[in-house]
């Protein structure tokens, strides 16, 4: 009898009646001999990676890699139990770690998967100065054109019913045509260039949105305010570097289109 080996505190008596096996009519449960604490993040590009507990089949994992808020635990049948990742696309075993019942933690290293190679880290350079480096990598449905990327200093003010109103966009290109599964090159963003504005009582606010690179609408919904990325750019007053490695997801859910941001450096500072 094969039962999943990981599992969560809260659901545990659950998971035993559905793991449970029946013979000559008599419901059987799983011998259960320890809980034990079980610990794992990463960050996961490039391809799926499926986890296996003891040859069975737990979850898929792809992007920020993540136990949930409630603390999971490693359900022991045997003295050892073996965790493997595989590549979901070939099923390649990228990565084998064995379990002892009588380890009082039980921690999967931190890792980065790029899609293939498993590594302890995701590198990144050093930023010199006050230089601001920052590199993408595009996810979207098979079939999206790629995406541009510019810095957009809005000229705005507020109208007596605290509405925004733009007055005028001025745009200044970061990045054209990233295209889907590869990271770009890393980038140095520069403060945007003096823009004048162009009548009284109005004020100036750079923002960084994305475009179609094929029809040059908003990405999302052909809406600027839906299509803005929450970065950090320089400025005139800027006095230290920054590196930032962004993923974005194009993901619709409930029908509704968005745009998942992960900075990977804050995954691995």
């Amino acid at each position: 009898m094969k039962t999943i080996k990981i599992t969560y505190i809260l659901a545990f008596v659950s998971i035993l009646i559905f793991s449970a096996c029946e013979k000559e009519g008599t419901v059987l449960l799983p011998k259960i001999k320890a809980l034990k604490p079980f610990e794992m993040s990463g960050y996961v590009l490039g391809d799926t990676i499926e986890q296996y507990f003891d040859g069975v089949k737990v979850r898929d994992y792809y992007g920020w890699v993540t136990l949930g808020s409630v603390a999971p635990s490693i359900a022991f049948e045997n003295e050892v139990t073996t965790m493997e990742f595989r590549k979901k696309s070939t099923g390649q075993k990228i990565y084998e770690q064995k379990f002892k019942i009588t380890d009082e933690n039980n921690v999967v290293p931190k890792f980065y998967f790029d899609g293939t190679t498993l590594s302890p880290r995701y590198d990144y350079p050093v930023a010199q100065g006050k230089d601001y480096l920052i590199n993408f990598y595009y996810d979207a449905p098979k079939g999206s054109a790629g995406i541009d990327l510019s810095i957009d200093v809005l000229e705005y003010y507020y109208d007596v019913d605290n509405n925004l109103v733009v007055v005028k966009t001025t745009s200044f290109p970061l990045a054209s045509n990233i295209e889907i599964g590869k990271w770009t090159d890393f980038i140095k963003i520069t403060p945007p260039a003096p823009v004048a504005l162009t009548q009284p009582g109005t004020d100036l606010y750079p923002v960084v949105t994305m475009r179609n690179s094929k029809t040059k609408e908003y990405l999302i919904a052909n809406d600027r305010d839906r299509s803005t990325l929450q970065i950090e750019i320089p400025d005139e007053f800027t006095s230290s570097g920054k590196v930032q490695s962004i993923h974005l997801a194009n993901k619709t859910e409930n029908k509704i289109n968005y745009m998942q941001v992960n900075n990977l450096v804050q995954f691995f500072p």
